[in-house]
C-alpha cells in the first residue's frame, strides 16, 4: 500500500508542476534538448539538454534526463529519466526511471522503476518495479513488483 501512495503522490506532484505550466501559454510547443523551438497558444513544453518535449491544442509537455514527452488535446505527459510519456485527448500520462506510460481517452497512467502503463477510454494503469498495467474501457490495472496486470470493460485488476 505505500508503494501505490507513493506512485500516486508522485504522479500528482508532476500533473501539478504541468498544470502550473499549462496556464502560461502555447497552442503548439516543440522544446528539444533544452530549447523551446515553438510557442504558440495555450501549450505547453520544457526538457533539459538531453530531452524531447511537444505539446498542442491546450497541452503540457515535459521530457528531462534523456526522455520523450507528447502531449495532445488538453492532456499533459511528463517522462524523467530515460523514460517515455505520451497522453492524448483529455489523459495524463507521467514516466520515469526506465518506464514508458500512455494515456488516451480521458485516462491516467503512471509507471515507476522499468515498468509500462497504458490506460485508454476513461481507464487508469499504474505499474512500478519492473511491471505491466494494461487498462481499457472504463477499467483500473495495478501492476507491481514483477507482474502483469490487464483490466477491460469496467474491471478491476491488482497484481503485487
Amino acid at each position: 500500500m505505500k508503494r501505490i501512495l507513493v506512485l500516486l503522490t508522485v504522479a500528482a506532484m508532476m500533473m501539478a508542476v504541468s498544470g502550473v505550466a499549462a496556464a502560461q501559454g502555447g497552442d503548439v510547443c516543440v522544446s528539444n534538448k533544452g530549447e523551446t523551438k515553438v510557442q504558440k497558444g495555450d501549450s505547453t513544453c520544457s526538457s533539459d539538454s538531453t530531452s524531447h518535449a511537444v505539446a498542442h491544442n491546450d497541452s503540457s509537455a515535459n521530457a528531462f534526463d534523456n526522455s520523450h514527452a507528447t502531449a495532445h488535446n488538453g492532456s499533459d505527459a511528463t517522462a524523467l529519466d530515460n523514460s517515455k510519456a505520451m497522453a492524448k485527448n483529455d489523459s495524463r500520462a507521467v514516466a520515469f526511471d526506465y518506464s514508458k506510460a500512455m494515456a488516451n481517452n480521458d485516462s491516467h497512467a503512471a509507471a515507476e522503476d522499468n515498468s509500462k502503463a497504458m490506460a485508454k477510454n476513461d481507464s487508469v494503469a499504474l505499474s512500478r518495479d519492473n511491471s505491466k498495467a494494461m487498462a481499457k474501457n472504463d477499467s483500473e490495472a495495478w501492476a507491481f513488483d514483477n507482474c502483469t496486470a490487464k483490466a477491460n470493460n469496467g474491471e478491476f485488476e491488482i497484481c503485487n
